[in-house]
């Protein structure tokens, strides 16, 4: 099984990049703006509080409509 996955979630103006991390079992959200290739906010959440992918996609999709 490979250490880590990752998947990216855009809007018209920011992105979420996904990472799974499987040996540390967590996801790891960084935000940013379409302009800018670093991302402005990195966070994590354990297996615990973000079990699957479609969890972690749709906590991406509401961080960037908060934010709009």
């Amino acid at each position: 099984m490979t250490r880590f996955t990752e998947k990216t979630v855009r809007s018209n103006d920011q992105w979420v990049k996904i990472t799974r991390d499987n040996q540390a079992r967590k996801f790891t959200f960084a935000r940013g703006y379409n302009h800018n290739y670093s991302a402005t906010e990195i966070f994590s959440y354990s297996f615990k509080w973000c079990a699957n992918w479609s969890d972690a996609v749709d906590f991406a999709q509401r961080s960037i409509k908060s934010y709009s």
